[in-house]
């Protein structure tokens, strides 16, 4: 894969210039919930695509039980490097009805050719609009790593987070997400996935106010006609008191080209 605009990022540590990248935009903007959602860095010319992925929450708590987060988009290999999406995103809170929520503008840089380096690395960054003229915008970072070891792909997600405007908050929120997985059979995948929200960076909160969540995931891909279909399925258990119980999530991807 030929990812030549991006060759001083390996003559001259990538790292260093994809963290300046993400704080200097911070430092050009003024924080909504992630989705629970594991990005590959890896980026593939002329794939046009639309997903939809999306959660439910189970709990005892009646404040907490039934919330949904349902995701829209279209995606769209630019280069071999680039890939750019829109997204729609709606809510549902435990106790509300659901709504729009989110307009936003995707994008991955795959700033590794693929297997190169003993890592593979991206930068993904987002702006979302938000539908409510009382909610702030947000802005959103992500620093994509991804190993393969054996038949095992391990990715690590560090996503940080800031709203924008008079209308936003001035801190800056740490998220995580993890994903280990490995061909079972055919087009089967079994893996784990986790994912996290530790609050302000300058104010990390404590354990039990932060919200952890790990479990079980299917991934499976299946063909119909020459459309090849690929959808993933979750159960994820909350592993402190600021997180649901369980939530339920899926993935389905189904390529336009």
């Amino acid at each position: 894969m030929n990812v030549q605009g991006f060759d001083f990022f390996r003559n001259h540590g990538f790292i260093y210039y994809l963290t300046r990248i993400l704080v200097l935009g911070f430092m050009c903007t003024s924080v909504s919930h992630a989705d629970p959602k594991v990005y590959s860095p890896r980026v593939q010319k002329g794939e046009l695509a639309f997903e939809n992925r999306g959660n439910t929450t189970i709990d005892d708590d009646d404040n907490r039980d039934g919330a949904q987060r349902h995701v829209f988009e279209i995606e769209y290999g630019v280069t071999d490097w680039w890939k750019t999406a829109i997204v729609a995103r709606l809510d549902k809170s435990a106790t509300g009805s659901l709504r729009y929520d989110t307009t936003a503008w995707e994008n991955i840089l795959q700033l590794t050719e693929t297997g190169k380096y003993w890592l593979d690395a991206g930068l993904y960054l987002e702006y979302k609009l938000a539908d409510d003229d009382s909610d702030p915008d947000v802005f959103e970072g992500k620093i994509l790593l991804e190993k393969y070891w054996h038949d095992y792909q391990n990715i690590l997600n560090l996503t940080f987070e800031q709203e924008l405007g008079s209308k936003g908050d001035d801190d800056l929120e740490f998220e995580y997400a993890w994903r280990t997985r490995r061909p079972i059979s055919g087009h089967l995948k079994l893996g784990v996935e986790a994912f996290g929200k530790l609050g302000e960076l300058r104010d990390i909160r404590d354990l039990d106010d932060q919200e952890h969540r790990i479990g079980p995931v299917l991934y499976h891909e299946f063909g119909i006609g020459s459309v090849e279909i690929e959808y993933s399925l979750a159960w994820l258990f909350g592993l402190t008191d600021a997180t649901p119980d369980n939530t339920f999530r899926w993935q389905i991807e189904i390529p336009l080209d």
